[in-house]
């Protein structure tokens, strides 16, 4: 009696550790795969805000993980000035910035970065051009 008491006390402490592992942990834990990081780039549409021109990327990741980012501010199709970033979260972003200079300059985002999963690197990349005519 006392080893079915002990059994049976050991089965639901192992089912609730199962139950309450949150994430990852329970889904190896039942027996299914873990879920595969996906990130994606974003870039912004260049804004102006007398003197300068701004840039602003994003790399959004499901779940979080490693990424780099770097945004280039581009006026007629040659870079302006650039700016990187690296580290772990589901969204990273950084906003490059150069000075405006009188006509009319076609301005753009670039990002491009990459993240990492399983061991594994893969790029991401977007473009954004301004469409105000500043």
């Amino acid at each position: 009696m006392i080893k079915k008491a002990a059994s049976g006390i050991v089965a639901m402490a192992a089912t609730a550790a199962v139950v309450s592992t949150p994430g990852i942990a329970q889904a190896q834990a039942m027996g299914q795969a873990a879920a595969a990081t996906s990130c994606y780039a974003v870039a912004d549409e260049p804004w102006y805000r007398s003197p300068s021109v701004y840039a602003t990327g994003h790399i959004y990741c499901s779940p979080w993980a490693d990424a780099e980012i770097k945004v280039t501010i581009t006026a007629n199709g040659a870079s302006k000035g650039s700016t990187s970033t690296a580290y772990a979260a589901p969204h990273i972003s950084d906003t490059a910035v150069a000075q405006n200079w009188s006509g009319n300059q076609e301005w753009c985002t670039v990002v491009s970065g990459t993240y990492y999963s399983g061991g594994n690197s893969y790029p991401v990349y977007d473009r954004a051009c301004e469409s105000a005519g500043f």
